[in-house]
């Protein structure tokens, strides 16, 4: 994991960068740029890598929101909660709410990649620019990060209760949403987390594509590593990148979208939880679960641009 973040850092210092979509005109990489195919299969290619790269990954986000929420367990040793979820729940209690996630991943994916093409080009026209400047690209990112958000956070609430207590508590995703629409309302279960959701998509999505693409351009450029590898370490890569810097928001996050019922609004603000958080466990516990999330993040984006690099080359096959 070390290896993975040092060598990002190291290549965070170039100045310029493609994401998928987007290319420069640098004839090493002009076989392998997903510019070549049209916006409509860039989404269609996201959709299906996010959603079957939040399935691989899966269980690692169970332990992430089950150290993050101490709501149902005293350990937050991951492979000690592990072997408790089996002694307790068995392997169903790592894929408690995988199918709502899977389909809404698919959607948030869509959205994002959507909003993204749409942004860098509205932008670059407004620029009138040939090509997307580093800024634009920058901004067109945070954009598809901010409106995605309106999906992720939904999607994310109905998965942090479902994960965060026992696999048997809830029949369906469809019976957690009726059981939080009935205890917070319909707002608590659209809007409830918005707030912290921003504050970690927006940057998120800047680290992610700008992590994959210098990764992606290096190992092109060089050709040290085998064409079919280069989605899968850019990924890995992009998806420790885009975690880090961000990742304290995610456990106010998720405090936040766990609890249910809270009488007081105010307590659930992103402040008042913070504080919460720091009086309980310091600066270590906006650090909980981050084991476990860095693993799941590597898998889940590694599986992600391969899929999605894997469905565009096809397309540029056929046509």
């Amino acid at each position: 994991m070390r290896t993975i973040v040092t060598l990002a850092c190291m290549l965070s210092v170039r100045a310029s960068f493609t994401t998928p979509g987007v290319c420069y005109r640098r004839s090493h990489r002009s076989a392998a740029c997903s510019a070549a195919v049209p916006p409509s299969v860039s989404l269609a290619a996201g959709m299906v890598g996010g959603a079957i790269g939040v399935g691989v990954a899966y269980p690692l986000d169970t332990l992430k929101t089950k150290t993050q929420s101490r709501v149902t367990r005293a350990s937050s040793n991951p492979l000690a909660l592990a072997a408790e979820i089996i002694r307790t729940e068995g392997v169903a209690g790592f894929y408690s709410g995988v199918s709502s996630t899977m389909t809404g991943q698919a959607i948030i994916k869509g959205i994002v990649f959507l909003v993204y093409e749409a942004a860098k080009a509205a932008l670059s026209a407004f620029a009138a620019g040939d090509d997307p400047g580093f800024r634009i690209l920058i901004i067109a990112a945070c954009i598809s990060g901010a409106v995605g958000s309106l999906v992720v956070t939904p999607v994310e609430r109905i998965k942090c209760v479902m994960q965060a207590g026992e696999a048997s508590a809830y029949d369906s995703p469809l019976a957690c949403i009726a059981v939080v629409v009935r205890r917070d309302g319909w707002y608590g279960l659209a809007f409830r987390g918005l707030g912290a959701t921003l504050l970690r998509e927006v940057p998120a999505y800047a680290f992610y594509f700008v992590s994959y693409d210098l990764v992606k351009d290096a190992l092109l450029g060089s050709e040290a590593v085998a064409a079919p590898l280069v989605p899968l370490i850019g990924g890995a890569v992009a998806g420790a990148m885009a975690w880090i810097p961000v990742y304290p928001i995610d456990v106010i996050k998720t405090q936040i979208q766990v609890e249910l019922d809270d009488g007081d609004e105010s307590e659930c603000s992103v402040l008042a939880t913070t504080r919460r958080l720091w009086q309980s466990g310091g600066f270590a516990a906006f650090w909980d679960g981050l084991g476990p999330k860095l693993a799941r993040a590597v898998v889940n984006h590694a599986v992600t641009f391969y899929v999605f690099e894997q469905i565009c080359g096809l397309y540029r096959t056929w046509t």
